[in-house]
């Protein structure tokens, strides 16, 4: 019998309020002008020579216009209850703010080593660790398919369904049916078009994924203590 996929706001509350701050940034972006920009955005000078090294945080909750806050909290809410719900509160929020820490020294060391001295704000940089979380979510997963099927075939332990994790837990819609290969050529695309595209942190974009990455596969050394075959 199939298990029941119910799934409550609590599950992924984090990305919940990771959301309304952004939101509540954009207002006040809205509202002040270029007041709150000036004060949070991502710019190297700042941080380096004025040590304003707050704006490594605040820049990823701030966004330049409706449509730019639109497309990442769409992004956000997406990823966010998928990737949030598999690993836990605590260790999602862990992620998503050390994510966008790395996407801001990324953005800062690519800005100082061109000589290109911009501003930048944006949750893109966090999401992109959120899509490097879930590939690496993703290849723990096809690495345990692989070990259940050989156990099964070896009649050592009973046929299980792919619902569940390893918790017990009820797993996302929709994260039985995403292959490491799309992910690889979702990734790749949207680094690519971010290369073809103005006013866009492509360097922001890498360093959150190589973070995202990372930081997961860090979470499930510690977790685990590492993959046993």
């Amino acid at each position: 019998m199939e298990a029941q996929r119910t799934v409550s706001w609590r599950s992924y509350s984090v990305t919940l309020v990771i959301m309304a701050i952004n939101i509540v940034g954009y207002i006040l972006c809205t509202q002040m002008g270029e007041v709150v920009y000036n004060i949070g955005s991502m710019n190297a000078e700042k941080i380096l020579v004025d040590k304003q090294y707050y704006r490594f945080v605040t820049a990823i909750f701030l966004h330049a216009d409706i449509e730019h806050i639109v497309s990442n909290m769409i992004y956000l809410i997406g990823l966010g209850q998928m990737v949030e719900q598999m690993i836990g509160h605590i260790q999602f929020a862990v992620l998503y703010l050390l994510s966008g820490f790395g996407a801001s020294v990324f953005s800062i060391l690519y800005s100082v080593m061109t000589g290109d001295i911009y501003d930048a704000v944006g949750a893109s940089g966090a999401i992109f660790g959120l899509i490097g979380a879930l590939f690496i979510l993703l290849v723990i997963r096809d690495m345990r398919r692989r070990a259940r099927r050989r156990s099964y075939k070896a009649g050592t332990i009973p046929d299980q369904t792919d619902i569940l994790d390893e918790n017990g837990r009820v797993m996302p819609n929709g994260y039985e049916s995403i292959s490491v290969g799309k992910m690889v050529f979702v990734v790749v695309y949207m680094i690519y078009s971010g290369t073809r595209a103005a006013r866009v942190d492509n360097a922001a974009h890498v360093g959150g994924l190589v973070c995202g990455l990372l930081i997961m596969a860090v979470m499930n050394l510690i977790k685990t203590g590492g993959y046993r075959r």
